[in-house]
């Protein structure tokens, strides 16, 4: 009894996370790529951010020099009742992506993340919101093959800034954080990167 209190207080505390988040803007302030879309013009471009990074300065250099961000290991249940962590990737590329089937740029991205599945590079969904019923659903309808995990900790959501969807973090074959987007992934600005890093 505890366990089903303690879950369904996590789901409400979650939806009213989410809600907060996403909730209106206020005055003067601008539309962010992060924020879903409700309008039936395109979503806006996604904004790439470079390798997560922090300065360390060393005694004897007198110049900081940037180290990796470590990606968190996080351990979660699959849609269909297994379980999967981040480190069992470690060693490859991996891509993470946060997402809702409420989502409109969330929507709108997944053809190409299975696409790059399809290519061999390892992604991984995260849904934030949805039941498994729902996402079983939605991953039938548009042939989604790649493993979806549910119900983050809050913990993970914030270690990888997934306040606001989609957002997507690749990490490195050593365990680091080596790009982060907020907004829809598109094949335009994320292929030409991957080439650059040699995952294809």
């Amino acid at each position: 009894m505890a366990l089903k209190s303690s879950r369904i207080f996590l789901l409400i505390f979650t939806m009213l996370f989410f809600l907060v988040a996403c909730g209106p803007l206020s005055e003067g302030e601008e539309e962010s790529a992060e924020l879903p879309s409700t309008s039936t013009s395109p979503a806006p471009a996604a904004a790439i951010e470079p390798a997560g990074a922090v300065a360390v300065a060393d005694s004897s250099d007198p110049a900081p020099t940037a180290v990796p961000m470590p990606a968190p290991d996080f351990t979660l249940a699959t849609v269909d009742g297994g379980e999967i962590s981040l480190s069992d990737y470690q060693g490859e590329w991996v891509i993470v992506n946060f997402w809702a089937t409420w989502c409109p740029p969330c929507v709108s991205e997944m053809p190409y993340l299975q696409t790059l599945a399809d290519r061999g590079i390892n992604v991984i969904g995260i849904n934030l919101t949805d039941t498994a019923g729902d996402v079983k659903q939605f991953t039938s309808e548009h042939g989604i093959e790649f493993p979806i995990l549910m119900e983050p900790d809050i913990n993970t959501v914030l270690d990888y800034q997934a306040r606001q969807l989609p957002r997507t973090v690749i990490v490195a074959p050593d365990g680091t954080i080596a790009l982060r987007i907020a907004g829809a992934v598109e094949d335009e600005h994320l292929d030409p990167w991957l080439e650059a890093q040699g995952v294809h």
